[in-house]
């Protein structure tokens, strides 16, 4: 995904990286929260990526 992007790593690498590492730790204690699959995970994630396609931030 970030290979769509043309940004400067010398600013954005972190951010992009601290953000990834965010969300999958959070799916990783959503898993462990509620022993859901990793195939429940990823439609939650689809989910909220066509919210945001369909209405914005």
């Amino acid at each position: 995904m970030s290979d769509r992007f043309d940004w400067d790593d010398t600013n954005s690498s972190g951010i992009w990286w601290s953000t990834n590492v965010s969300i999958r730790d959070e799916c990783i204690l959503l898993k462990e929260d509620t022993n859901c699959k990793d195939s429940d995970v990823v439609e939650l994630l689809r989910s909220i990526a066509k919210n945001i396609e369909d209405n914005g931030l």
